[in-house]
């Protein structure tokens, strides 16, 4: 990968990666009418992670949980991406809304088997991950934007829901036809 489109921090893609390969994806999609599947991941309570560990710490465990991420993809098609901050967008092409709730469970698992202490956190004595996802099959008058404002709504969902945990959704293609 080009050093312009990896995170200097963590070592995988960064959103401008990211953002040049999800519009890439998105019409491979349309062209092939396979499904494709997008999750973000946010890491539990990283303010206050941040606030009372200091900045180095902070540092060290968005890369850890960055290259951890990354690790459990298992396809060359697959892209884990700094989005930005504490934030982490896993691409998934051919991928649906069952295939992205087994990924988001291992990504889920991985990362509390970090064991990186976060005793600042009300979810967990360990960092965690909170995670969106949704799947659909793209087609003409859909957007990415359309995929990526899905995914953020069940982020806050799986947030306001007790963090440590995947939301995951999917769009049947008879419902975006209507």
């Amino acid at each position: 990968m080009k050093p312009e489109y990896q995170d200097s921090l963590i070592g995988i893609a960064n959103r401008r990666y990211f953002d040049k390969q999800l519009k890439r994806a998105w019409m491979n999609a349309q062209k092939t009418e396979n499904p494709l599947s997008l999750l973000f991941c946010d890491i539990d309570q990283f303010i206050d992670f941040h606030a009372h560990y200091d900045s180095p710490a902070a540092d060290v465990c968005l890369r850890r949980v960055g290259r951890c991420l990354h690790s459990t993809l298992r396809r060359p098609t697959d892209l884990a991406a700094r989005y930005e901050g504490e934030r982490f967008a896993i691409l998934l092409p051919y991928t649906d809304a069952h295939g992205a709730l087994v990924i988001a469970d291992r990504m889920l698992a991985e990362v509390r088997s970090l064991a990186i202490p976060h005793e600042y956190s009300d979810t967990a004595s360990v960092v965690t991950i909170s995670i969106g996802g949704h799947s659909l099959w793209p087609r003409p008058g859909l957007s990415t934007k359309t995929l990526v404002n899905l995914v953020d709504m069940r982020l806050f969902q799986a947030k306001y829901c007790g963090r440590n945990q995947s939301r995951i959704s999917t769009a049947c293609r008879e419902e975006l036809d209507e």
